[in-house]
């Protein structure tokens, strides 16, 4: 996958060492999503050509029994046994919703995004004006490099919900990838205008700042993440993941 700068950057910004991934345009998780993907997409796109371990489901379940039986082992980090039941769930029922969004999250946290993309479109026949989906789908068209098809995603999810935020937020790390800075101004601006608690919008703000020469600017907001980062570190729920 091309990058606007290969692998990891470190900049040290006010004896802060901080780390950008410019599969967007910082370390920090790509939407308010599921996580460890950043690191997962440096792997170049072999990781699709992998060959699924063959898995053996109980016979007989219900759709909802499958479906909870995928849950358990998720838990475990069972990807490909969750994968394969929630596919039989999906067979069984083929309107379980919930099934298509754990299903597209563990392929997309696998770095797995163009069957990713290929669930939430299966899910969109199902909602086709549900806004979060089009931005989940946006987010796995930016990870497969499909910039332009994310930034249709991301104007769809805000013609369904002018206010999501974190649309706008990933608008800006898709005009980011495009070397469109000032868009990508706009667009992170915009997002923290909607939700001033958005930290990560800081974080992405100030890499463009740092793309665009000016780095008072991007020292501020390193400065506003780092507050962020602090206060979630400190918060109860620290850990949960997001739903995309």
């Amino acid at each position: 996958m091309k990058m606007i700068g290969k692998n990891l950057q470190i900049l040290t910004i006010s004896g802060t060492v901080l780390f950008m991934s410019l599969h967007g345009c910082s370390k920090k998780e790509v939407s308010e999503v599921v996580s460890k993907n950043e690191e997962a997409a440096t792997e170049e796109t072999s990781v699709e050509q992998e060959v699924k371990k063959e898995v053996k489901l109980p016979e007989k379940m219900s759709a909802s029994e499958y479906y909870n039986y995928g849950l358990e082992h998720i838990k475990k980090g069972g990807f490909d046994e969750a994968i394969a039941a929630w596919e039989r769930a999906l067979e069984l029922e083929p309107t379980m919703i919930n099934a298509y969004e754990k299903l597209a999250k563990a392929y997309y946290t696998q770095g797995k995004f163009t069957k990713a993309g290929e669930i939430y479109r299966k899910e969109l026949t199902l909602k086709p004006d549900e806004p979060m989906i089009y931005y989940s789908l946006g987010v796995v068209y930016r990870m497969n490099e499909q910039l332009e098809d994310a930034i249709k995603m991301q104007k769809q999810a805000l013609s369904l919900n002018p206010k999501l935020a974190s649309a706008y937020n990933e608008l800006g790390l898709t005009y980011c990838k495009q070397k469109k800075l000032d868009e990508a101004v706009t667009a992170h601006k915009t997002a923290l205008e909607l939700d001033p608690k958005l930290g990560t919008a800081h974080n992405y703000l100030g890499v463009v700042y740092l793309l665009k020469g000016m780095s008072a600017e991007a020292d501020a907001e390193f400065n506003e993440f780092k507050k962020y980062d602090a206060e979630k570190k400190m918060s109860p729920s620290h850990g949960g993941a997001s739903s995309h």
